[in-house]
């Protein structure tokens, strides 16, 4: 697949930040370009057609793009860290990397994010734990969740190993949502022949 170099200009009070974005088409980096916007709660930004130096935010951004987490990995965060938690230091504000990526998915938090994984520099959203308590079900923000990855192509597998619920769990709030009907194999119940 061949992808495009742009450069998106973030602004943010009298703060300036250039991320290398690297995009599908015009589309695609349109939409990138908005996503970043929202989760750095920028003032205004400006996509041009550059190349600018990757960096530790680019990157991670790149990879929300393009879906390339796995449930089976940590990604491990390379930069600043504060109470063991991931940071970055932007726009003349510390940024906590777990938050900016559930602003980026657009996913509103009820409770604070931790990696089930145990690991405190992983920042693969799909290892993210809303929950409260063991014995609660799924909350409002996991339903959330759970919409944004499938929207961005994570399988339902996937979805259910990171929100450590069964899939049926998954499929039942996917159809709920009209979002992700479930397969002919399924509705005839003849899964896992």
């Amino acid at each position: 697949m061949e992808t495009q170099d742009y450069t998106l200009q973030i602004v943010k009070n009298k703060y300036q930040l250039l991320l290398a974005i690297n995009s599908i088409d015009a589309a695609h980096a349109q939409a990138q370009a908005c996503d970043i916007a929202r989760a750095l709660k920028a003032d205004k930004f400006h996509l041009t057609y550059a190349k600018t130096e990757d960096t530790d935010i680019s990157n991670m951004f790149k990879r929300l793009a393009f879906s390339e987490f796995s449930y089976k990995e940590c990604a491990l965060w390379e930069g600043k860290l504060t109470a063991k938690a991931p940071v970055f230091y932007t726009l003349g504000e510390r940024y906590y990397v777990r938050t900016v990526i559930l602003d980026y998915l657009d996913v509103h938090r009820d409770n604070y994010v931790r990696p089930s994984c145990g690991c405190h520099l992983c920042i693969n959203p799909l290892h993210n734990s809303f929950k409260s308590t063991k014995a609660s079900k799924i909350t409002g923000a996991e339903t959330k969740l759970a919409l944004a990855f499938a929207s961005q192509g994570t399988s339902v597998t996937e979805i259910a190993k990171a929100l450590k619920v069964h899939r049926s769990t998954i499929y039942r709030i996917l159809k709920h949502e009209r979002f992700y009907p479930r397969s002919e194999s399924d509705k005839r119940g003849t899964r896992g022949r």
